[in-house]
């Protein structure tokens, strides 16, 4: 028998949506690295970024559905949400000191696996073995591209590694406040404790700003709340095992936006990794796909 789309779903506008997604934090990262060379500190830069993005959904607020949307009962959960995502770009965009563009978007990309095991413990999800065997392979392409036994090993790593599994904690969390919780409000106060991390670190390391490294952060900004809207929007309208393939062209972006802005040329174990990494996490959709009944 064949399989329909349920009510309201579009696949083709979600890819689009998620290419979108995936062009725009791209971009936003490699910004973010101009940032981190021009000696300003990670603290300074989540900070700008999440002041000029709370500013902006202010200003949107009383169009979207006025005070109700900032009112919750589950401070303490979005306070450790907003702890996460912190820590989550404060890794990263560390991390690109000393590393590549495209060789920490390939290590950072362990998250689907570490997500999908985790999805046990706390949700009581089944992975079976071929999933198992997919989340090990992909492991071993983390591996090959960090060489953690090579004289060139970057501790870095461990930063980008670190930032990964803040993001799958980050992400997991949206499953219990998105059960009560408006999309708008996980958005505001994510964005309103970052900035409130990044400003006590950034009483220590501030540095003044001229006005076109201003209008890079703004950059940075704008990109983080549109990548978010259309992350959003692909995963409303689209079916996930549809579109998530998508989230692997950042593995290219990460590469031409490297090569371009910062002359990064990967180096083979880079290129290999993200073969084998982007091998395993298709398999999985593939395998996710394959259990659902036909209709």
């Amino acid at each position: 028998m064949t399989s329909h789309s349920a009510p309201g779903i579009n696949n083709l506008t979600g890819i689009l949506y998620m290419v979108a997604a995936i062009v725009t934090m791209s971009t936003m990262d490699a910004a973010a690295k101009w940032l981190v060379h021009a000696d300003y500190s990670v603290f300074q830069i989540l900070f700008v970024r999440s002041l000029m993005n709370v500013v902006v959904l202010l200003a949107l607020l009383p169009f979207m559905g006025g005070l109700r949307l900032i009112k919750t009962n589950r401070v303490f959960a979005h306070g450790v949400r907003g702890v996460l995502g912190f820590v989550a770009p404060f890794c990263f965009f560390s991390a690109l000191r000393s590393m590549g563009l495209a060789e920490a978007t390939v290590i950072f990309f362990i998250s689907p696996f570490v997500m999908t095991a985790l999805s046990v413990p706390f949700f009581k999800e089944k992975v079976g073995i071929h999933r198992w065997g997919a989340i090990f392979v992909g492991f071993c392409g983390v591996l090959y591209v960090v060489q953690p036994t090579s004289e060139v090993f970057d501790p870095a790593a461990f930063l980008v590694l670190g930032g990964s599994l803040a993001y799958c904690f980050l992400m997991l969390s949206s499953r219990w406040l998105g059960s009560t919780e408006a999309t708008f409000t996980i958005v505001f106060y994510v964005n309103f404790v970052v900035m409130l991390c990044g400003a006590t670190g950034s009483v220590f390391y501030w540095v003044p700003m001229p006005v076109a490294d201003v209008g890079v952060a703004a950059i940075v900004a704008f990109l983080s709340l549109i990548g978010n809207f259309f992350i959003i929007k692909a995963f409303t309208i689209g079916e996930v095992g549809v579109i998530t393939p998508f989230e692997y062209t950042a593995l290219i972006w990460a590469v031409l936006l490297g090569i371009v802005l910062f002359d990064e040329i990967p180096t083979s174990n880079v290129w290999v990794g993200s073969a084998v990494i982007a091998a395993s996490g298709l398999y999985m959709v593939y395998r996710e796909n394959r259990k659902k009944p036909a209709v």
